[in-house]
């Protein structure tokens, strides 16, 4: 074949079969080796739990942040009613004592009993105060549910402290406390006028 140059395929003929180095015949499926599928599992399984751990982390954050609204409503319920219990008391002690009537009369002896400072437990030096001095306070219903009234299981404790004169004369601050399991607590504070 003259004038013709003869073109040598690079491609073995379609009969002739290929090996590899090893004189083994690749499959002719790809796939993976046992290894890299060892590798694989092992790898989905540490994500697995660290995405399980982190769910767990998850729902108690989130048992906590329930807990801890709550609390801090039932402390706000509580400074609510003893700034109303104080507002009303203001409202019958500007009457003459000879009109009270027993309702009158009743939201006196509320007031005396829920609004006194009973303890001494305001240290005016240090302008702080203290816990663990003796409570003015305790909500008769201890353990109490979201709702205020009388748990049957776990609950809130409620404690409520009054200091006369602070920080002026004729206020009243008030430190309302909630605690809850494993001494975790909510403390609100309030000043109101007398």
């Amino acid at each position: 074949m003259k004038g013709k140059a003869m073109s040598l395929s690079r491609n073995p003929a379609p009969n002739v079969r290929r090996t590899t180095r090893r004189g083994q015949m690749p499959s002719p499926q790809g796939g993976f080796s046992l290894l890299e599928v060892l590798v694989a599992v092992i790898l989905l399984a540490v994500a697995f739990l660290a995405l399980a751990k982190m769910q767990t982390n998850a729902a108690h954050s989130n048992v906590f942040g329930n807990q801890l609204t709550e609390a801090t409503i039932l402390a706000q319920d509580k400074i609510e009613a003893l700034r109303s219990l104080n507002d009303q008391y203001l409202a019958v002690f500007g009457k003459p004592q000879a009109t009270w009537t027993t309702d009158d009369q009743n939201i006196v002896t509320a007031y005396n009993n829920q609004l006194a400072d009973t303890q001494d437990n305001w240290d005016a030096a240090a302008k702080t105060f203290n816990w663990a001095a003796p409570l003015d306070h305790v909500d008769p219903n201890n353990p109490i549910d979201v709702k205020g009234a009388t748990a049957t299981v776990g609950g809130y404790t409620r404690v409520w402290n009054v200091v006369d004169n602070v920080p002026v004369a004729k206020a009243k601050t008030i430190h309302v406390r909630v605690t809850w399991a494993s001494g975790r607590q909510v403390t609100l504070t309030t000043v109101i006028s007398q």
